[in-house]
């Protein structure tokens, strides 16, 4: 029968309680050195790394509490943000070339998407061209090793 994968939690665990009372001796000589020389509290690392941790922290949500009072509040018809955009699309068949928006979320990128008029999955994300010769027209980019470009006039997108 296979062995079972060691529990690394049981194994700190057990590890723990086996060092137990090393640790408490340990803690209790510290504890008489501090008695008898306070400085040493400031002087642990431990103490004073955790010192400086809940410092930093207090001083961080100290800031974003204050930055929060301080900004003010939206304008009274804001609208909630946005998460859908409008996406201008081509459709690759030659017979149709359909140009549409689809709505889809922020980052979508699972293109092709179905075109409306022909019915086929052949839409593609769209770019407008902004060289002279497209003049602002919408085209679907190609890449030439690694660059978008044009494939109308071959000018390079930014």
């Amino acid at each position: 029968m296979a062995q079972e994968k060691p529990n690394r939690f049981v194994e700190w665990y057990l590890l723990l309680l086996r060092n137990m009372p090393v640790l408490r001796r340990h803690v209790a000589d510290w504890a008489e050195a501090v008695r008898e020389e306070p400085v040493l509290i400031w002087q642990t690392p431990a103490i004073r790394y955790s010192v400086y941790f809940l410092c930093g922290l207090i001083l961080v949500s100290t800031v974003g509490w204050v930055a929060g009072a301080l900004t003010p509040p939206p304008p009274a018809g804001a609208q909630a943000e946005a998460t859908e955009a409008d996406f201008h699309v081509i459709c690759s068949e030659r017979f149709c070339a359909t140009h549409f928006a689809v709505r889809r979320p922020f980052g979508f990128s699972k293109f092709p998407v179905r075109c409306p008029k022909c019915d086929r999955i052949t839409g593609y994300a769209a770019r407008k061209c902004g060289s002279e010769a497209c003049n602002g027209q919408w085209v679907v980019p190609t890449r030439v090793e690694g660059v978008a470009r044009c494939p109308v006039c071959d000018a390079p997108f930014p």
